[in-house]
């Protein structure tokens, strides 16, 4: 799947596996790259992610939903039911 297959509001299962300096999260839906935001908190975790706005070789999104994921640790470590 390439970025001309992904859809602006469409939606898709990512892993997010690492975090910019900004605080997005960083995954894939296989070869685009999504920065993610506000999921500084969700890294490692697999997420639905809706597309916000595509460029030619990447795209941004924020978090629809977690999948699988009804208890996370922050980065402090307080426990998030």
């Amino acid at each position: 799947m390439g970025v001309e297959e992904l859809v602006e509001g469409g939606t898709y299962d990512v892993r997010l596996s690492a975090r910019n300096p900004r605080g997005e999260g960083i995954g894939r839906i296989d070869n685009v790259v999504v920065f993610v935001k506000n999921a500084d908190a969700r890294i490692g975790k697999t997420h639905k992610i809706r597309i916000t706005k595509l460029h030619r070789t990447f795209a941004y999104g924020e978090v629809a939903d977690t999948l699988n994921n009804s208890k996370y640790f922050i980065g402090s470590g307080s426990l998030i039911v």
